[in-house]
């Protein structure tokens, strides 16, 4: 008899955890595991035809519900289509709960896997036999307007049979903070398709002929939202800046999108750099600009278990980051892998990636030694076993 499994997440576009959704749903074995995937938002479907065929996915909220809503917020300085927002809001509550319930009433076991962002729904149908498990992506603290939701979060994830943190970090943080949790924790790791990331590295399909030349140029990269809450922008630029004065040959290409882009142009053109920093977008297929940047950077403020690291590791990149809580200094085991450098020192950041893109450079030897053994621990073949182990035993 094969477990009934329920997934809920916001969506599959663009970041870090839907894309681990999408490797851990390909992954299990689909004659043990019969998988439903509840996805908050139609809107975020990016990635939608990478959902295998066996999983029965669907939207809770629909798109023409989301369309409605953001005309009625645009307008919202009318006291009119303020009530009118505010209606919608509520419908939109309902209609998740109601499409939510319908969707997981034959399930065994549900999963949060957002971080705690579903779990008051998730725990609202308090039926005896069904099991609840939250997947913690980052470090509880930094979880959304945490201080606030403490007492709320405590609760209810005290109610989940188990909690999964992506790495050890995130789980002595949680002990730290909910310490009557620390018999429900286990520690699983991101599953990455090694095999995958390093043949899409040489797919050049998506790449239109004007961007094969910009390939050519060299370049280190930042793959990431632009988002200056969490991403730490401001760092990165004013430690290129350094790297300027004395590089002019190289350039900083930041790959992505996000509701921060304006902010971190006006940073770019405010030092000047316009000529040496690109914004090239949204990228679907990221890997052949990382495969062949001379090294990535990831300037954070925090993080979770940055998937981005990982990917550059595998494609056998040098990667400079922020050590930040959580997840880079135990992907890089504390310098081992890869240059770590404290949140906000762009001296040391610029240093470090002068020194980093000398070929003769020491330390470069040692970190590209290392790397193959650096990647071992993420093959998704071992991770999804795991991840399997967990949903038999529970």
């Amino acid at each position: 008899m094969k477990k009934k499994i329920l997934f809920y997440t916001s969506g599959v576009g663009l970041g870090g955890v839907e894309r681990i959704i999408l490797e851990v749903l390909k992954g299990m074995d689909k004659n043990k595991f019969d998988i439903k995937l509840a996805l908050q938002y139609e809107n975020e479907n990016l990635f939608e035809d990478e959902i295998p065929k066996e999983v029965n996915y669907k939207y809770m909220l629909p798109q023409k519900i989301i369309d409605k809503s953001l005309c009625f917020r645009k307008r919202k300085n009318n006291i009119f289509y303020k009530i009118l927002y505010s209606f919608m809001l509520s419908y939109e509550k309902y209609i998740i709960k109601k499409n939510y319930f319908e969707f997981s009433k034959d399930r065994e076991i549900v999963i949060d896997f957002k971080s705690g962002d579903f779990l008051k729904l998730i725990n609202l149908e308090n039926k005896i036999n069904q099991k609840r498990i939250c997947w913690l992506h980052g470090e509880i603290t930094n979880l959304n307007k945490y201080e606030k939701r403490k007492n709320f979060l405590r609760e209810n994830l005290k109610k989940c049979n188990k909690v999964i943190c992506i790495c050890n970090d995130i789980k002595n943080g949680v002990i730290k903070e909910i310490l009557e949790l620390e018999k429900k924790l286990d520690v699983i790791y991101n599953p990455f398709d090694i095999k995958k990331i390093k043949t899409k590295s040489n797919d050049y399909s998506e790449i239109k002929n004007e961007e094969k030349k910009i390939l050519e140029d060299n370049y280190i990269i930042m793959v990431s939202r632009l988002e200056l809450k969490m991403k730490d922008f401001n760092t990165l630029i004013k430690a290129f800046k350094i790297v300027n004065q004395k590089r002019k040959d190289i350039k900083l290409y930041l790959l992505g999108d996000g509701a921060d882009r304006d902010k971190i142009e006006k940073m770019i053109k405010d030092e000047d750099l316009q000529e040496y920093i690109k914004l090239l977008g949204v990228k679907k297929n990221p890997y052949p600009w990382i495969k062949n940047s001379r090294l990535l950077v990831h300037s954070s403020r925090y993080e979770g278990l940055p998937t981005v690291l990982i990917e550059a590791l595998i494609l056998n990149k040098i990667v400079i980051s922020s050590n930040c809580p959580t997840g880079p200094r135990e992907i890089l085991d504390n310098g081992k892998y890869g240059s770590l450098v404290e949140v906000g020192d762009y001296n040391s950041m610029a240093q470090e990636i002068l020194e980093l893109l000398q070929e003769n450079s020491i330390k470069r030897e040692k970190y590209l030694n290392n790397i193959n053994e650096s990647i071992e621990r993420f093959d998704k073949k071992n991770i999804i076993k795991q991840i399997e182990r967990v949903l038999e035993e529970i």
